[in-house]
């Protein structure tokens, strides 16, 4: 009778502190979502979408010159999408994708000695554009380039690319690493919501074999 009261406790107490369990696993899992990074995607393309948005101009996709967005010499645009807010001011919250020697029919540089900057900008996310053989995680490939200044473009189809790829990044700050995200239950062939039915049973499991394993050894002592 008296391990039967144990276990009702335990079951009683497990009910009082599940809703306050489940709500520190769903704090849990919503910060993770929400540091998880934007991605971003570019392309080149004769003209961008409603929804993209034009970064600078190409003359060729391969061994070409370059021109600021506001031209309309070149048919080629290097188009973006990604993170609402996404622009590209060279002020607030930006970084540098190219520097252009002329507003058009320009040679580029990865850094600054070419009077017209090229840039990427967001309301409030992270942005960072670097330049090397691979992109690296979630960055996106704007174009590549034939060296660090005097240099020619092209796109990052894989044919007649250049070597230096021009990789950025838009999102959210990222850790050391990367961001670890929340596993993906439901393409495991589960639910897409975390189990909390099955974690309080398992918790109400260990609650009910302790209850029960402290009586029976009073019990023995007792005795």
């Amino acid at each position: 009778m008296r391990r039967l009261i144990w276990v009702g406790l335990a079951a009683v107490l497990l009910l009082a502190i599940a809703p306050a369990v489940m709500g520190v696993f769903r704090g849990l899992l919503r910060s993770t979502s929400e540091a998880a990074p934007s991605s971003l995607t570019c392309s080149v393309k004769p003209s961008c979408s409603g929804s993209e948005v034009a970064v600078f101009h190409m003359s060729s996709t391969s061994n070409a010159h370059a021109e600021t967005v506001d031209g309309s010499t070149y048919d080629n645009v290097v188009c973006c999408i990604g993170p609402a807010g996404l622009g590209t001011d060279c002020s607030g919250v930006h970084d540098t994708v190219l520097f252009l020697s002329a507003t058009d029919n320009a040679h580029v540089a990865s850094h600054s000695g070419y009077p017209e900057e090229v840039c990427l900008s967001a309301a409030e996310e992270k942005v960072d554009c670097t330049y090397g053989g691979t992109c690296g995680f979630k960055q996106a490939c704007l174009a590549t380039i034939s060296g660090s200044t005097n240099a020619h473009v092209a796109d990052c189809d894989g044919a007649d690319d250049y070597a230096t790829k021009v990789c950025c990044y838009v999102g959210a700050a990222l850790a050391v690493g990367g961001v670890a995200e929340a596993p993906d239950v439901a393409a495991a062939g589960g639910s897409s919501s975390p189990p909390y039915a099955a974690l309080a049973g398992a918790a109400a499991g260990v609650v009910a074999l302790a209850a029960g394993g402290w009586y029976a050894r009073r019990q023995r002592r007792a005795g």
